[in-house]
């Protein structure tokens, strides 16, 4: 019974991420525990316990007596996460540089030709997925919990596309990835990928080293453990 319970926490708190992600719950909006077991027809437990998994992760604030409301960002937190998660997602290439076979390259070569070809409305979709495999060979367990850190307190989309322009000079880095990951440069995959995610989102990125202490500090302090 307790992993239906924990089944239908993970059900509701992902589905109420992507609502605040996407703009459909907006700042403020008051989540009464009530109407949304209606709603998702559950138990007002797994609807609790989603809702502390949120607060946890920052999204929500729990007000006593008054009940849980969605986070009001400001547009430097919003841009301080989207910094945070580029530098992670660079250091997680420049590992997984380091720790590539061939076989992962033969992976990513045809992963990033299918890119080339790719729409825009498929675009975003699948650099996610080159991504997501990048993270994979890197495995590494303490970078992983840091990006899930922060992704989990971001209230916009880790990738977003601004115009066709920027998509046709993704590709272009993209290639350059792929160059840099046969010639096992991991500080030039790394560089390319900063690059890569500033175009997505126009978030200015540096060449400063990574905090991994502090990433750990703010992972602590938004409960991830719990």
């Amino acid at each position: 019974m307790a992993k239906t319970v924990s089944n239908l926490d993970e059900q509701v708190r992902e589905s109420l991420r992507n609502r605040i992600v996407s703009g459909d719950l907006a700042g403020g909006a008051h989540l009464s525990e009530l109407k949304l077991s209606k709603e998702f027809n559950v138990s007002r437990t797994p609807i609790r316990e989603a809702l502390c998994a949120l607060a946890a992760d920052g999204l929500i604030e729990m007000v006593p007596h008054r009940g849980a409301f969605v986070r009001t960002f400001s547009e430097n937190e919003q841009q301080d996460s989207q910094m945070i998660y580029s530098q992670l997602i660079s250091l997680a290439t420049r590992t997984a540089v380091e720790r590539a076979g061939i076989e992962t390259m033969l992976d990513l070569e045809t992963s990033i030709s299918g890119l080339l070809t790719t729409t825009t409305t498929e675009f975003v979709t699948y650099a996610e997925g080159i991504i997501t495999a990048i993270r994979q060979v890197a495995a590494s367990p303490a970078l992983e919990k840091a990006i899930t850190a922060v992704e989990r307190g971001m209230t916009t989309a880790p990738l977003w596309l601004n115009d066709d322009k920027s998509m046709e000079q993704i590709k272009q880095e993209f290639t350059y990835l792929l160059g840099a990951f046969k010639r096992q440069k991991a500080d030039a995959a790394e560089k390319t990928m900063r690059q890569i995610m500033s175009l997505f989102n126009q978030v200015e990125t540096t060449d400063q080293t990574v905090d991994m202490a502090a990433i750990a500090t703010t992972t602590t302090n938004q409960g991830l453990n719990a």
